[in-house]
C-alpha cells in the first residue's frame, strides 16, 4: 500500500496547519506510550484514509444521473453479524477476529444497531457528567467499559476484479479495531464521521471475514459529552464498494455568485489517486445539467497525469450566467456530472455526479446573507433519534422529519452537536434546509474553566481531526450554510486553530462557536438561551456580527412560551437579529413495555421486559434502566417540539405561527383592511400561495372568498381589502376575520392546499346580549345544618354552611359534583416549573421559587362568615367571606342563583398579612360525575393554549375528555383552553353544565388531578401508566395560571406579565345547569343579570 498522500484540504489551501497537527499527533503516538489507543488522546487513528466528500462512482453516466441509483460499485455490509457482548475489556474474547475462530455459539445482532437496545448493556442519559465516576481524561474506567465483538462474512462481486476496494465504518461508538481475514486494518475513533479502510491486498477469492471490536467508551468519549442517551455498537451502515486503480480520491465543488448575485462561477477541484505500478494520464469531462434537465454546458475539464502510488490535482472552472440559485425556500439542483477517462485509450474509468446548489452565504454588515439576502433563521435543533432504533436513523425517518419541519415553517438545522448520517445532507440539499453543521466535539462534563480540554494542548489534534473530517465529507453541500466548532466545550487555543484551519480551507461559509463569547473567531454572536432583552440591548447599536441564538426557546414538555417576544422585535425591523434554533426537534424518549405490575422496576435496558399488547408501550426517559444509582439527567433528554414518535406537542402549532413567513396585521377592520407583509427571502408570495379569507359568527362560518390581486415581492408590504359582507350583528355574537395562505401546488414536503400562514381579527361589529328570558321560574331555599339548598324548576344546587362552597348541582335528579367546586390556586408542574423549583426544593445554591403553599392552600379556606339572601322569588345570594389560613389573605365568594338554572360567580383574594410572590393559579376546580365527557367550547383551539401561549383560532370546537390531554413523556400540566367564552360538559342526552365567561375564562377539563400529574424535580420518576385511571372528570373555571415560560428549564420564570404576582385578583363567570336538547351557543348568549 503507497503512503498517504497529502490531503487535498491541505494541498488546495496552501496550509499546513492539519498536517502539522496531525504530525504532532502521530510523533507523539510514537513516543512509546503505555496506554492503549483508547486511551490516548494523541493516538486517532491507524490505517484509515484520510477523509473525503461524500461521493458515489458509476460505470456510465446513464447510470450515474438516475436519481437516487445504486451504484454496482457498492455493496452494503448490513444486516445480522455474530455478535459476542463482555461488560468490561479485560473479558473480551482474544483471538476472535482470527479466520478459525469457532462463532457458531454466538448470537447475531443486525448492524446499523445501537447494542443496548438489543439487550446488551444499560442505556444511559445524562445531560453534562460524563456516565463514568472518575473523570481523569484521556483515562476511561475498565470496571465497566462494555466490548462488542462482531464478525461477519462477505464476498467480493467478480466484476470488481482488478479494482481497488475499500470498507467504511459510517459510524462507531466508540472506538474500534478491524481485521480483515485476520490481518488488521487499524483502529478509529470519532463516532459521527466515516472511517475508510483500503482492503485491495488483504481480500481473497470466495468468502472473506470481517471482524470488528467496539469499545463503549475511549479517550474519544470526553469529547463526546452531548446531551443524549450514551448508546454504543456499529450504529451507521458499513459499506464496501470499489474504484479503478485511478480514481477521484476527492472533489470539492464551489459556486462563487458575482457582486449583483447574478451570474456564477462553476469552480471544481479534483484530486486523483493511482494505485497501479505505473504512472497513469486520466481526462475528465464535466457536465452541468440545469434543475429543468437542460444541459447547460458539456466538455474537457483539463488532464492529469499521476505517478504511480501517487496523487495528482486538477482545477477546473467555468462561468455560468444566471444559474437558479439554491435557498431553503428555492433548493433548486444542477446535477453535475464528473466523467473520468484514461486520456490514451478513452476508456471511461468512472462517472460521478453530485447535486449541485449555486448560492452565496456571508456575513456583511453584522448579517447574515444568503444570495445577498439578509436571511431570518426559523431553525430547531435535531438530535439524531428514533424511539426504537435509538441513535440509527433510517432514511424514511429523516424525511418525516423535513416533512413535518417544513410544514410548519421551519426553515434551518443545527446538527447538534455532531455530523449527522450523510443521506440527511442530501435530503436537505433536495428538500431545502439550511444547516449549521457542527464538529462532534463536547467536553461539557470538564467544565469551561482552565481543565476544559479546549485548553489542553495534547487534545489539538483531536479537535482538529473532527472538524477537518466534518468539513472534507460535507464541504460540497448546498445546505450547509454554516459551520459550528463544537458546543459547550470551553473555548481555548484548539478551538483557535481549528477555526483557523476552516477559514484557510473555506472562504465561502462562516463560523460560529457559541463559546467564543468575545467573537474572538466566531463570525455569528451565537448565545444560549438569551433572554430577549439581552438580544434587544445587542441589537441596540451596530454590531459586525449577526444575532442568531443557537438555542433558545427550550421546548422541554409543555413549554415554548411568549416566543413572540424574540421574534417581535425581529419582525419590527432589528437588523442585527436574525432569529435561532429552538431546542429541540424531538424527545429523545425509548420505546419500552409497560410492566405487568404497572409499577416502575429495575430494567436493564427495554428488552428486560416481554410487550403485552394489552398494557402497550411507554417512552423512556432516563434513569428508568439500569441500578437506582445509575448516572441520569431524568427527562432532560425530552425536550422536543415532538415526541419521539414523531406526534407533533401543541407548542409546535405556535412555533409554526410565530414562524410563518407571511405575517398580517390590521387596518381600518370597518373597511375590511388588512396589512400583509412577506418574509420570504426570494419567493413572491401569489407565485406559490393562494389566499382565503372567512367571516365567522361566534366560530360558525358566515361568508368566504378567495383574496385576489396579491402582488408580494419578497420582503414586501401590500394593504389589501377584503369585501366583508354586510352583516346586522346578532345580540351577543362575536364576529371574526380570518385570512389564511395556502400553497397553491403540491411540494415534495406537502399537498396542495396545506395552510402555510394565517391570522384571525375580530371584528367591530356587536350588539347587546340578548336578555334571558323574564320568566325564569321560582326558586326555593331551604336551611339546613349542614347546607344551604336551593331548588328550581328541574335543579337544585347544595352549599356547605360552614365553607361556603357549592357541594352539589343536580339537573334533574342527576347529581353532577363529585366534589365541590372550591378554590383552587394551583397546577401540576410543568417542566419548566419544576426547573425554576415551583414545586421545590431549591436547588443546590439555595435558588428558586417555591410555591408548594398553594397546592393545599384551599384546604386552608376558613369562612368567616356564610350567608343565604333571597332577593325575590326567582334570585338567592349567597357570600362567603374569610380568609386563606396559609396567607392570611382575604378571599370572598359569591354566588347568585336565578331560577333560570344560572349561577352568578364571582371570586376575590386580596394580599393577607403575609405576602406572597406568585399565585400560580386564580380559579376554582370541582370533579364532575362519570359520564359528563364530552366537551364543546368557544374560544381558542383545538390545540391548549396558554396564558404566553395562545396563538390559536378563535372558534367553536367540540371532543370528548380523554382527548384534551396530551402524553407528555412526564406527566404535568395539560389541556388548558384560554379566551373562553363559553364551554360545556354534557353526557351522551346532553344534560351537564354550561359555563359562560364575564367575559372570559381559562378553563381545562381532563380526567386526570393535578395531584394525579404532580412531580416535583426533573429526576423524580413519573409515567402515565403510573397514574389512576380515572373517568371522573377535573373541571378548572379559571380566570388564569402562569404562563408556561421556556427561556430555560431550569430556573427562568415565565415572563411577568404572564404571572400572578400583583394581587388583588377578581374575577365573575356564569354557571347554567343543562337539562339536554338546548342550544348551547343560545344559552351562551343570553344576557343574565
Amino acid at each position: 500500500m503507497p503512503p498517504l498522500p497529502l490531503p487535498l484540504w491541505s494541498r488546495f489551501a496552501g496550509q499546513t496547519l492539519a498536517s502539522a497537527l496531525f504530525a504532532v499527533a502521530a510523533a507523539q503516538a510514537n513516543t512509546g506510550s503505555s496506554r492503549p489507543e483508547w486511551q490516548d488522546e494523541t493516538r486517532l487513528h491507524e490505517g484509515v484514509e484520510q477523509p473525503f466528500a461524500t461521493m458515489a462512482r458509476f460505470p456510465a453516466e446513464t447510470l450515474a444521473r438516475v436519481a437516487n441509483a445504486r451504484s454496482p460499485w457498492e455493496q452494503s455490509l448490513n444486516g445480522d453479524w455474530r455478535f459476542h457482548w463482555v461488560s468490561k475489556p479485560a473479558e473480551r474474547v482474544p483471538d476472535f477476529w482470527r479466520p478459525d475462530f469457532d462463532d457458531r455459539a454466538w448470537k447475531t445482532i443486525p448492524v446499523p444497531a445501537n447494542v443496548e437496545l438489543q439487550g446488551y448493556g444499560i442505556p444511559i442519559y445524562t445531560n453534562v457528567a460524563y456516565p463514568w465516576k472518575t473523570t481523569t481524561p484521556p483515562v476511561i474506567p475498565e470496571t465497566y467499559n462494555p466490548v462488542s465483538s462482531y464478525r461477519r462474512t462477505f464476498q467480493v462481486p467478480a466484476e470488481w476484479a482488478g479494482r481497488e476496494v475499500f470498507i467504511t465504518f459510517h459510524g462507531v461508538n466508540s472506538f474500534f479495531y478491524a481485521w480483515l481475514n485476520g490481518e488488521k486494518l487499524g483502529f478509529s475513533k470519532d463516532s459521527r464521521t466515516p472511517a475508510t479502510f483500503r482492503v485491495t491486498s488483504q481480500l481473497k477469492p470466495g468468502e472473506n471475514l470481517l471482524a470488528v471490536e467496539v469499545f463503549r467508551w475511549c479517550d474519544g468519549s470526553y469529547l463526546e459529552d452531548q446531551d443524549f442517551w450514551r448508546l454504543s455498537g456499529i450504529f451507521r451502515d458499513v459499506t464496501l464498494w470499489s474504484a479503478p486503480a485511478v480514481h477521484v480520491r476527492d472533489f470539492r465543488v464551489q459556486t462563487p455568485l458575482d457582486a449583483s448575485y447574478r451570474d456564477a462561477q462553476l469552480i471544481v477541484d479534483t484530486e486523483f489517486r493511482n494505485a497501479s505500478a505505473s504512472a497513469r494520464e486520466v481526462a475528465l469531462e464535466a457536465a452541468l445539467i440545469a434543475p429543468n434537465g437542460a444541459e447547460l454546458f458539456r466538455g474537457p475539464a483539463g488532464t492529469a497525469k499521476v505517478a504511480a502510488g501517487s496523487t495528482a490535482s486538477l482545477h477546473f472552472a467555468h462561468p455560468v450566467a444566471s444559474p437558479q440559485k439554491w435557498s431553503a425556500e428555492i433548493p433548486a439542483l444542477h446535477t453535475l456530472v464528473l466523467n473520468v477517462r484514461d486520456a490514451q485509450s478513452g476508456q471511461m474509468l468512472e462517472s460521478i455526479p453530485w447535486r449541485v446548489g449555486f448560492r452565496s452565504v456571508e456575513v456583511k454588515d453584522g448579517r447574515l446573507l444568503v444570495n445577498g439576502m439578509p436571511t431570518l433563521i426559523r431553525g430547531v435543533n435535531r438530535h439524531e433519534w428514533d424511539p426504537d432504533l435509538g441513535q440509527v436513523v433510517t432514511r424514511a425517518r429523516m424525511i418525516e422529519d423535513i416533512r413535518l419541519m417544513k410544514q410548519n415553517n421551519i426553515n434551518a438545522v443545527r446538527t447538534c452537536h455532531y455530523p449527522n448520517v450523510a443521506d440527511w445532507y442530501a435530503l436537505c440539499d433536495e428538500y431545502g434546509l439550511y444547516l449549521v453543521d457542527e464538529a462532534n466535539i463536547e467536553s461539557h462534563g470538564m467544565g469551561y474553566g482552565e481543565k476544559t480540554l479546549a485548553k489542553v494542548p495534547s487534545w489539538g489534534p483531536a479537535h482538529l481531526d473532527r472538524t477537518a473530517r466534518m468539513f472534507e465529507r460535507d464541504k460540497n453541500h448546498a445546505s450547509v450554510i454554516v459551520w459550528s466548532l463544537g458546543n459547550e466545550a470551553g473555548f481555548g487555543d484548539n478551538f483557535r486553530a481549528t477555526a483557523r484551519w476552516l477559514k484557510a480551507h473555506d472562504a465561502t461559509r462562516p463560523v460560529q462557536y457559541e463559546q467564543d463569547h468575545e467573537c474572538e473567531v466566531t463570525d455569528i454572536r451565537c448565545p444560549m438561551y438569551a433572554r430577549p432583552d439581552t438580544a434587544l440591548k445587542y441589537a441596540a447599536t451596530a454590531q459586525a456580527h449577526p444575532f442568531i441564538q443557537c438555542e433558545y426557546s427550550h421546548a422541554m414538555g409543555n413549554s415554548n412560551g411568549d416566543i413572540w417576544a424574540y421574534w417581535r422585535p425581529i419582525y419590527e425591523g432589528q437588523k442585527h437579529l436574525q432569529g435561532g434554533f429552538i431546542w429541540d426537534w424531538v424527545d429523545q424518549g425509548l420505546r419500552t413495555p409497560v410492566p405487568a405490575s404497572r409499577k416502575l422496576e429495575s430494567l436493564e435496558n427495554p428488552k428486560s421486559l416481554p410487550l403485552d399488547p394489552k398494557l402497550g408501550t411507554f417512552f423512556a426517559y432516563g434513569g428508568t434502566f439500569g441500578p437506582a444509582d445509575i448516572a441520569s439527567d431524568g427527562n432532560f433528554c425530552a425536550n422536543g417540539l415532538i415526541s419521539a414518535d414523531r406526534v407533533p406537542h401543541p407548542g409546535l402549532a405556535e412555533v409554526k405561527k410565530v414562524y410563518q413567513p407571511i405575517q398580517m396585521t390590521a387596518g381600518d377592520l370597518t373597511k375590511g383592511e388588512v396589512v400583509l407583509q412577506n418574509w420570504f427571502d426570494f419567493l413572491p408570495a401569489e407565485q406559490w400561495l393562494t389566499a382565503e379569507w372567512r367571516v365567522t359568527a361566534d366560530g360558525r362560518p358566515l361568508q368566504q372568498g378567495r383574496l385576489d390581486g396579491i402582488q408580494l415581492a419578497p420582503r414586501a408590504r401590500q394593504g389589501v381589502t377584503i369585501p366583508l359582507p354586510a352583516v346586522t350583528p346578532t345580540p351577543g355574537t362575536e364576529y371574526f376575520l380570518e385570512v389564511r395562505f395556502q400553497l397553491k401546488t403540491a411540494t415534495v414536503w406537502a399537498d396542495a392546499g396545506h395552510e402555510v400562514a394565517w391570522e384571525q381579527f375580530k371584528l367591530p361589529w356587536s350588539a347587546s346580549a340578548a336578555a334571558a328570558p323574564r320568566q325564569r321560574g321560582t326558586l326555593t331555599l331551604v336551611e339546613s345544618v349542614p347546607e344551604f339548598r336551593v331548588s328550581g324548576s328541574g335543579f337544585s344546587a347544595a352549599f356547605d354552611r360552614r365553607t361556603g362552597l357549592l357541594v352539589s348541582l343536580r339537573t334533574g335528579d342527576v347529581e353532577l359534583l363529585e366534589q365541590p367546586l372550591r378554590p383552587d390556586f394551583w397546577r401540576a408542574p410543568t417542566d419548566n416549573d419544576r426547573g425554576n423549583r415551583m414545586a421545590g426544593p431549591l436547588d443546590p445554591k439555595g435558588r428558586g421559587l417555591i410555591l408548594t403553599a398553594w397546592r393545599r392552600a384551599h384546604e386552608s379556606w376558613t369562612a368567616t362568615d356564610v350567608r343565604a339572601e333571597p332577593a325575590g322569588a326567582d334570585r338567592v345570594t349567597l357570600s362567603a367571606t374569610g380568609v386563606i389560613g396559609a396567607f392570611g389573605a382575604p378571599y370572598r365568594l359569591t354566588w347568585t342563583v336565578l331560577g333560570s338554572g344560572d349561577i352568578l360567580v364571582r371570586a376575590a383574594l386580596e394580599e393577607g398579612a403575609t405576602p406572597f410572590r406568585e399565585v400560580p393559579r386564580f380559579g376554582m376546580n370541582t370533579v364532575l360525575r362519570e359520564g359528563f365527557d364530552q366537551l364543546t367550547w368557544l374560544g381558542k383551539g383545538p390545540q391548549e393554549t396558554y396564558w404566553d401561549r395562545q396563538d390559536a383560532r378563535v372558534g367553536l370546537y367540540s371532543g370528548r375528555v380523554r382527548d384534551q390531554y396530551f402524553d407528555y413523556i412526564k406527566p404535568q400540566e395539560t389541556g388548558n383552553k384560554v379566551a373562553v367564552r363559553w364551554i360545556a360538559l354534557t353526557d351522551a342526552s346532553g344534560r351537564g353544565i354550561l359555563a359562560v365567561g364575564r367575559p372570559l375564562l381559562s378553563a381545562n377539563a381532563l380526567h386526570y388531578t393535578a395531584d394525579d400529574l404532580f412531580c416535583a424535580t426533573h429526576n423524580e420518576h413519573h409515567y402515565r401508566y403510573l397514574m389512576p385511571d380515572r373517568r371522573t372528570v377535573s373541571l378548572n373555571l379559571d380566570w388564569h395560571q402562569r404562563g408556561l415560560g421556556g427561556d430555560n428549564s431550569w430556573g427562568e420564570l415565565p415572563h411577568p406579565e404572564f404571572r400572578l404576582t400583583k394581587p388583588p385578583f377578581a374575577y365573575e363567570y356564569r354557571l347554567r345547569v343543562l337539562r339536554g336538547g338546548e342550544d348551547l351557543g343560545e344559552v351562551a348568549r343570553q344576557r343574565v343579570e
